[in-house]
């Protein structure tokens, strides 16, 4: 399994519906109990694991989420930097499900087209400006950096016109 960071947030997001488990059970184990400050020794053995798992769960959910923005960010300056320009269709667009401080973070299935190299499909996710989503519809030509051993790609802007291949 490749730990992009569309997986590492999928496996955030999982750790995260997890952790309701202990979170829950944390409070069963307390049922009945007399109000008052409880030393760890002192709680029931179900809070104590409840206690543990909740603990190991946002641990992990935290950094999950947190390795997916690295991931993310060491990508996409790796492709600005040694990258090759290339023209690209929007084959499809879909929706990840996250925004920041209003922008979208959009899917992109691509269709790249390299000068010396046969053309390749590949996806993308990249953070869309509200104000600036019309630009990447279906069938828009982009300009894009891509790697040319892992067709990874990031979308510099919008080009007018056809793509000629």
């Amino acid at each position: 399994m490749e730990l992009n960071s569309t997986t590492l947030r999928k496996m955030g997001w999982r750790c995260f519906a997890l952790m309701w488990i202990p979170f829950i059970t944390l409070f069963v184990g307390m049922w009945g109990m007399p109000a008052g400050s409880y030393s760890f020794d002192e709680i029931p053995k179900l809070t104590q694991y409840s206690l543990i798992a909740l603990s190991i769960f946002f641990a992990l959910t935290f950094i999950f989420f947190i390795s997916s923005v690295v991931t993310t960010s060491t990508t996409k300056n790796k492709l600005l930097k040694r990258g090759k320009e290339a023209p690209a269709k929007i084959i499809s667009v879909y929706e990840t499900g996250t925004t920041v401080n209003n922008s979208y973070m959009v899917g992109f299935e691509l269709e790249v087209i390299p000068k010396n190299a046969p053309k390749f499909n590949t996806t993308s996710e990249q953070l869309i400006s509200r104000l600036r989503i019309h630009e990447f519809e279906v069938g828009n030509n982009v300009l894009v950096a891509y790697d040319p051993k892992t067709h990874a790609a990031i979308i510099l802007g919008e080009i007018e016109g056809e793509l000629t291949v």
